[in-house]
């Protein structure tokens, strides 16, 4: 059984961190005796041999930090990089970057936790996707230090910088059902940083408000993140429909609808209006220029970094789970 037992199910049975099962495999003499004993017990119990990658997990902090996030992801995430990586040179923190597109045979991201944790990373940031669970998951059950970007979660080892997508959407959703139009079309990419289920949800919300039905089926148009290939489907489906309002969860594909609605004779904004998310590039490069909700993405890069710092240093800590305010930048695409 003992060569099969890793360092990671070690901790898991103490009901400790790696960087502890590590401080006793290397006889370091910071840690309590009762710890210690509980480590020495799980060792024994799942006859445990210590390998070198085990042995060369460090008994002190690297001071490095991990970055997680799918590599279909980039366009979204590279801005709060800069925040990540400005700020960690500021607090003397290396940065390694780990994507989980790409990785080859097995499970991607449990491959990539993996690869973390050898690197001996003292914490790593994570981006909302479609597996993010998955990942808190696996850093949750390693006690790795975690600080992810996009959704709202926390616990001993673990915070979260986010936007509070539902209320965002439910306001603007809200302003138009005001205005008495209700035919809404929501786009909804395959990978987002922002939840789309929290999007959806304040959007249901506001049609309740107003006593108006929603229909997912409907309202709701899954694409994808490629413009090559959103924009060859909004092509085809702005020939026979044409909404008030297209709410998109990211600029690119708001740009594919705005530059296909026009294709096909549709005015932007005159007659449907269109908005983004994240106030990227895209909404200034667009024509008309796009509107968008602006999310400081740098600085939530930054924050994510001082979060993580703070649990990696054990510093006193006012919330785990902040929230970042976001302003909505009206262009050309809305009246």
């Amino acid at each position: 059984m003992g060569k099969n037992v890793t360092i990671y199910d070690v901790a898991t049975e103490a009901g400790v961190s790696l960087a502890t099962v590590s401080r006793v495999i290397n006889g370091s003499s910071v840690v309590r005796e009762a710890t210690r004993d509980k480590v020495m017990d799980a060792i024994q119990r799942l006859d445990f041999k210590p390998n070198q990658i085990a042995r060369g997990l460090a008994t002190s902090k690297t001071t490095t930090i991990a970055i997680v996030f799918p590599q279909s992801l980039f366009a979204h995430v590279k801005d709060m990089i800069g925040g990540i990586g400005d700020t960690s040179r500021r607090l003397d923190y290396s940065v390694t970057i780990y994507t989980t597109d790409e990785i080859g045979d097995g499970n991607p991201i449990e491959s990539v936790i993996e690869k973390v944790i050898k690197s001996r990373a003292d914490g790593v940031v994570l981006f909302n996707n479609e597996q993010i669970q998955k990942e808190i998951d696996l850093v949750s059950k390693y006690k790795i230090p975690c600080v992810v970007i996009g959704k709202r979660v926390s616990n001993e080892f673990m915070g979260s910088i986010f936007i509070d997508a539902k209320q965002v959407t439910f306001d603007i959703i809200d302003s138009y059902l005001n205005k008495g139009k209700s035919d809404i079309v929501f786009i909804s990419p395959k990978q987002n940083l922002v939840r789309t289920d929290d999007m959806l949800e304040g959007m249901k919300e506001a049609y309740r408000k107003h006593g108006y039905s929603f229909d997912a089926h409907k309202q709701v148009i899954d694409t994808s993140t490629h413009y090559e290939k959103s924009y060859p489907q909004f092509l085809q489906y702005f020939k026979e429909h044409k909404h008030d309002v297209v709410l998109c969860g990211y600029d690119k594909e708001a740009v594919a609808v705005v530059n296909a609605a026009i294709d096909n004779g549709i005015r932007i904004p005159d007659d449907m209006e269109v908005i983004g998310m994240m106030d990227t590039s895209y909404a200034l490069i667009c024509r008309p220029s796009l509107t968008s909700i602006h999310v400081p993405v740098y600085d939530m890069g930054a924050i994510a970094v001082r979060l993580l710092t703070k649990i990696l240093n054990e510093e006193e800590i006012e919330t785990k789970e902040v929230s970042i305010r976001h302003l909505v930048m009206s262009r050309e695409t809305t009246k």
